[in-house]
């Protein structure tokens, strides 16, 4: 095998010796930037920080999640979550992920129904990124995709110009690997480029029972055509499965079981794992990128896209297990009972386990026209279109030794019998096997937006508008599937959006920059929202959420300072939020859409770098936030069986904090070259005032209005050291990385009980390390 990968890079690399000597990289690289609005230091009026592919490979590998090299960015909380590979999230300001634009290479991947962003579909994205830019508050993108908190840009790697290869292996010392191999052509005299990056994750995660499985593959191809066209041709997947920690610890779990104890697992007899939580999803994204200069004052760059989502999750279905003396799943019991007794339950087994699927096709373009109309003035035009079919259904993954499950959801009883495929990731499961519901959702989405820069001598400004109409509608096949009166679709729904912008920023002289920016965006409610209950019933009087927002920023630069300050004040109107389990006018449990909802997140961020000697670097931040929810909600719940009958709930919110991220934030890091061959680096975060997620619409007295639980502060060091060999004309980098050094026990994640007391959560990772060895051919 050896050898026959070696012989691979060898014919590589004679192959490229026809490459020609043209640089492109930085080329493409700038065609990219363009369709994902990426910002300019000194230029762009918004808060911007932008981690280098120096630092993405210094720091990413191991335990880490791609959101996780983002930790020393001022108002950025990424954390793990349960742990699982894959399972982590990102917060911006006190916004979570669904309120945070990510695109990579400007194309928008947030969920279209929830708008949350799933990392394990793209589980070694991190091998291909080139950077990732965080613009903070609305920022400057073009498209009007109405980010609240920020939007974060991931530029992947593009063609690169000199043909060459790598090949890379991780390790962790609690037994997960990593392969990855990249290779590139170079660019050949025939205009063509191809570069890919392949990787294989297996093994155990830190927390027990979440081992992954996984694939991740990257290619991009270049083609010229002539001197004014390029054609780049994209593709980016990670076919995973994983096991996951969905269930949030007490403080008794932490204290009896420890940190790493994993609610969702059990053994077998014979010591096989079980992990009634698994992950697994493909979800490859496509994408054709068309750039195009017909003259030296006009641009036109179009990115194609499509993706295609297979995939779903693992849970109980039937009777919940009991524990063993370990606090363990007791899954032999369950096993030997449905074997004893496979028809026990309706003509089916007591224990059994199902998937929860989720596939989705998408397809759009984005589409950008850049015009020089004068010397100091840019016209941007373009075109966001976006089509969405999300499948949602359940079916029976495991009947764990019985024969059969039967099904009485929603009033239907069927017998479904186990089928040896639901485990497979690209398996579409018969729809005579889906179980408790199946239905669709189809989003469309259209967004018409255009841009005006100036730029002369110390001043550069923008005015950016956008008008958007999102369009919901919900097939479903198992609640109607008997009703001939209404048919199983739902009304079309189209509601419509905009956002405007603008902002300024003054070069006072070649050191100090100040600059302002201001904006309002009106969005849509998520595809969720428009539909409560399981129904194709539309919720009445939707309400578009609403965002104002202002910043104000100072910058210095010189040689070997840079420091970065900014105010911020963002106003969160109209937030939608859908309550738990209420009592409804006719006696039955209910859920209802709250709006009214207002939140003030404000606050103070800085940002520095400094280089005091040659071979030391030295980066911080301080970042000090004011997240607080204004005024009180209340909602209007109807009966289903009688509309003139409603009852009123309410939720007592105002100047509760904000929960699920810390609002006082500091950091450090640095790196320092021993020798030419020899670096350490190393950073700090501390994280204060950290209030714990809630369910605002559990504040239903005015007795319940308190504030969250503050979860305990903590910090985390992390260190790396790397050293480089030359090998002839080839290089083998060594590398080695320690993550919470000080063995520090803290809360990651936490959900209050009563605003004064722990419920549940989950507690970070222990000290751990990763190893690393690449050799670049």
């Amino acid at each position: 095998m050896k050898k026959t990968i070696m012989f691979l890079f060898a014919g590589l690399m004679s192959f490229s010796t026809f490459a020609q000597s043209v640089d492109t990289t930085e080329i493409e690289l700038a065609e990219v930037k363009v369709i994902s609005s990426y910002a300019t230091e000194r230029k762009t009026p918004v808060a911007v920080s932008t981690v280098s592919s120096k630092q993405i490979a210094e720091t990413y590998g191991g335990s880490t999640e791609l959101p996780e090299v983002l930790k020393v960015t001022p108002g950025v909380y990424a954390t793990k979550q349960g742990g699982g590979v894959g399972d982590a999230r990102i917060n911006i300001r006190g916004f979570d992920q669904r309120n945070v634009a990510v695109t990579i290479n400007g194309i928008p991947v947030n969920d279209m129904e929830n708008g949350w962003v799933y990392w394990s579909n793209w589980a070694g994205l991190g091998d291909a990124v080139s950077t990732i830019q965080v613009q903070r508050g609305l920022g400057s993108s073009k498209l009007a995709i109405n980010s609240v908190g920020g939007t974060m840009n991931i530029i992947t790697k593009s063609t690169d110009a000199k043909a060459g290869a790598s090949f890379q292996t991780q390790v962790t010392d609690y037994g997960q690997y990593k392969v990855t191999a990249y290779a590139s052509t170079g660019l050949m005299k025939n205009g063509f480029a191809l570069t890919t990056v392949l990787s294989r994750t297996a093994g155990n995660s830190y927390v027990d029972g979440t081992w992954i499985d996984g694939y991740s593959y990257f290619f991009t191809a270049a083609k010229r055509l002539g001197d004014k066209q390029r054609l780049v041709l994209t593709g980016i997947g990670a076919p995973q499965s994983h096991g996951q920690r969905s269930s949030g610890l007490t403080q008794e779990n932490i204290d009896t079981y420890g940190i790493k104890y994993n609610p969702d697992m059990g053994r077998y007899a014979d010591g096989t794992l079980f992990n009634d939580r698994v992950n697994y999803y493909h979800k490859p994204q496509f994408s054709l990128n068309h750039y195009w200069t017909p003259s030296s004052k006009t641009s036109l760059n179009t990115s194609v896209y499509y993706s295609i989502g297979h995939g779903g999750g693992s849970g109980r279905l039937g009777s919940s297990y009991s524990r063993d003396s370990l606090g363990l799943l007791d899954i032999q019991s369950a096993y030997d009972f449905n074997v004893a007794d496979p028809t026990n339950r309706n003509g089916g087994v007591k224990y059994a386990q199902r998937n929860s699927v989720n596939n989705h096709y998408w397809y759009g373009v984005v589409s950008t026209l850049n015009h020089e109309l004068t010397e100091t003035l840019d016209l941007t035009l373009g075109v966001d279109a976006r089509s969405y079919l999300g499948e949602h259904f359940r079916e029976v993954r495991d009947v764990l030794g019985g024969s059969a499950w039967a099904d009485n959801a929603n009033g239907l009883v069927g017998v479904h019998k186990y089928a040896s495929n639901y485990g497979n990731v690209l398996a579409v499961t018969p729809v005579d096997q889906r179980v408790a519901y199946d239905n669709d959702g189809l989003v469309k989405y259209g967004g018409l937006f255009g841009q005006v820069e100036y730029s002369k001598d110390k001043v550069s400004a923008f005015v950016t508008g956008a008008v958007n109409s999102t369009s919901n509608q919900r097939i479903d096949r198992m609640l109607y599937i008997n009703d001939s009166t209404r048919g199983n679709e739902s009304e079309v729904v189209v509601i419509p959006g905009y956002s405007f912008k603008g902002g300024v920023n003054y070069n006072l002289n070649e050191n100090h920059n100040v600059f302002l920016n201001a904006g309002r965006f009106s969005r849509a409610p998520f595809f969720s929202f428009v539909f409560v209950n399981n129904s194709n019933d539309v919720v009445q009087n939707l309400v578009n959420e609403k965002a104002n927002s202002f910043e104000a920023g100072y910058g210095y630069t010189s040689k070997k300072v840079a420091i970065k300050t900014n105010l911020y004040y963002t106003q969160w109107v109209d937030r939608s939020l859908l309550s738990g389990n209420i009592t409804g006018p006719n006696g039955t449990l209910t859920r209802a859409l709250m709006t009214g909802a207002n939140a003030l997140h404000k606050g103070f961020e800085v940002e520095f770098n400094t280089k005091p000697a040659r071979n030391l670097e030295i980066g911080g931040i301080v970042s000090l936030g004011d997240w607080r929810w204004q005024g009180d909600i209340e909602a209007t719940v109807y009966s289903e069986i009688d509309p003139t009958q409603s009852v009123v709930v309410k939720s007592y919110l105002d100047g509760v904090h904000v929960g699920d991220a810390p609002q006082s934030q500091y950091g450090l890091q640095g790196r320092y070259q021993l020798t030419k061959n020899l670096y350490v680096g190393g950073t700090w975060v501390y994280n204060d005032r950290f209030y714990a997620n809630f369910d605002p619409t559990k504040r239903t007295t005015p007795e319940s209005k308190v504030d969250a639980y503050q979860i305990p502060s903590y910090y985390n060091l992390d260190a790396r050291v790397g050293y480089d060999v030359k090998i002839g004309d080839y290089k083998l980098q060594l590398s080695a990385q320690g993550y919470n050094l000080t063995n520090v026990m803290f809360l990651s994640d936490a959900t209050d009980k009563d605003g004064s007391t722990f419920a549940y959560g989950f507690p970070g990772f222990g000290r751990n390390f990763n190893f690393s060895a690449k050799f670049i051919f």
